[in-house]
């Protein structure tokens, strides 16, 4: 049946790595719905709503002071239980001192406190859809 096949077109979070993305220890963090003076990085109020959801490069998931992204990496603690670091300009990218994700991740969790830890939140890279032709013979109607 042709539209099973059209299912398959549907992003998926991948099976592929789970990436941290956290701040430096004296960063200064805040929740609002607007850039904060005198913060280094403010994330949207509603961060918290990502939790078990695809979130896309054009949704804003905060804004940062200055436009660096020195304050941020990205930590992958699954291959033998060593942290691997990545710069977070590999997954974070920044217009006009907003923040956005340079593709579609899958946000697994949110830290609801942090004040307590600088890990922001967990996410991974939604895998491409596999783009496939569907075709409709006149025998199947």
């Amino acid at each position: 049946m042709p539209h099973l096949e059209a299912n398959d077109n549907i992003e998926e979070p991948s099976n592929s790595l789970i990436f941290s993305l956290v701040a430096d220890e004296d960063t200064k963090i805040i929740l609002s719905n607007l850039p904060v003076f005198g913060a280094n990085l403010t994330f949207r109020e509603d961060i918290g709503e990502f939790e078990n959801r695809n979130v896309y490069p054009n949704e804003v998931i905060g804004w940062l002071d200055y436009s660096q992204l020195t304050k941020l990496a990205c930590l992958n603690q699954q291959q033998y239980f060593k942290a691997q670091y990545f710069e977070a300009q590999h997954f974070i990218k920044v217009e006009k001192n907003q923040l956005f994700f340079s593709q579609t991740v899958h946000v697994h969790s949110v830290n609801k406190n942090l004040e307590e830890s600088k890990t922001i939140l967990t996410f991974s890279i939604v895998s491409k859809p596999n783009r496939k032709v569907v075709s409709i013979n006149q025998a199947d109607y």
